[in-house]
């Protein structure tokens, strides 16, 4: 498929191409299993996000951080470009991602931790 047309496609209906994505089994010809893909986030140089794959194809993810005395959350952020001074663009767009494959996890198959 053309860029041009993808990219169409995506403004339109961007739910329905990261649907289509998630139902397709695929691996990126651009990936390799057991290297690290890492990622500083935009707020401390001591952030950063970890992700990798085991030969088997299981997906890894880390978070590494040290806390900042200044601040009061622990949490990382990837900004949006261009109006917030985000560094990682398509990190965030994985992120918008990967939120939605989340809520679809969790209401088709919801997880029950007792506890």
């Amino acid at each position: 498929m053309k860029t041009s047309i993808l990219k169409k496609a995506i403004e339109e209906d961007p739910l329905s191409i990261i649907h289509a994505l998630f139902e397709a089994y695929f691996w990126p010809t651009s990936l390799t299993t057991k290297e690290v893909y890492a990622r500083f986030e935009d707020d401390s140089p001591e952030g950063a996000l970890w992700i990798s794959f085991s030969p088997d194809g299981d997906g890894w993810i880390q978070v590494i951080g040290k806390p900042d005395p200044n601040e009061l959350s622990c949490t990382f952020r990837f900004r949006m470009p261009l109006v917030g001074g985000g560094q990682s663009p398509r990190v965030r767009v994985a992120l918008l991602i990967l939120a939605e494959a989340i809520r679809m996890d969790n209401e088709k198959n919801p997880q029950h931790r007792g506890g």
